[in-house]
């Protein structure tokens, strides 16, 4: 499964008109994401609509990096999601967000739940307000974020990865 590649500076990333910067699933790391037992890939001939879904997981962690952040800019970060019609195990395990500024920064987080009433609907962003700031002194301004849910040891399954996005804000 092609989701073990880290973006270097000279990847091309989608940006559109808001400044929304997307990073594809291939550009993601996920944790046991080349282990068919646990994840699968939907829709691998098409980019857009290319997602991994987790079939039988207890250890979630879905890692992204984004090298284009300027110092003293504010940045809206996460991942679009989705759930399947049945997910598994995600009603009362909460994820965790995690991000930092740098390979030497200090993290920040927030303890999430998955909103299971929006089993079965369409992909979208998660967390909805999740923001970081770069320091004006940063001298790496590189962000390091992602979603864990490593610490529940319940078998889960239905969460769909679609891709992660980084917007200036």
């Amino acid at each position: 499964m092609p989701v073990e590649k880290t973006p270097t500076e000279n990847d091309e990333l989608k940006t559109d008109e808001s400044k929304t910067v997307t990073i594809s699933l291939r550009d993601l790391k996920i944790a046991w994401g080349s282990d068919d037992t646990q994840w699968k890939i939907g829709n691998p001939n098409d980019e857009k609509e290319c997602y991994a879904e987790a079939i039988n997981v207890t250890w979630l962690e879905v890692k992204a990096i984004y090298r284009g952040a300027k110092p003293g800019s504010k940045y809206k970060i996460g991942f679009k999601i989705s759930l399947t019609s049945e997910p598994v195990g995600w009603d009362s395990s909460p994820v965790f967000m995690m991000a930092k500024v740098g390979e030497s920064g200090s993290y920040i987080w927030k303890r999430l739940y998955f909103d299971i009433n929006n089993a079965g609907k369409p992909p979208t962003d998660f967390p909805s307000n999740f923001s970081i700031s770069v320091p004006v002194s940063a001298q790496d301004t590189t962000l390091f974020f992602g979603l864990y849910e490593i610490w529940g040891g319940r078998w889960k399954k239905g969460l769909r990865i679609h891709h992660a996005f980084v917007t200036k804000i």
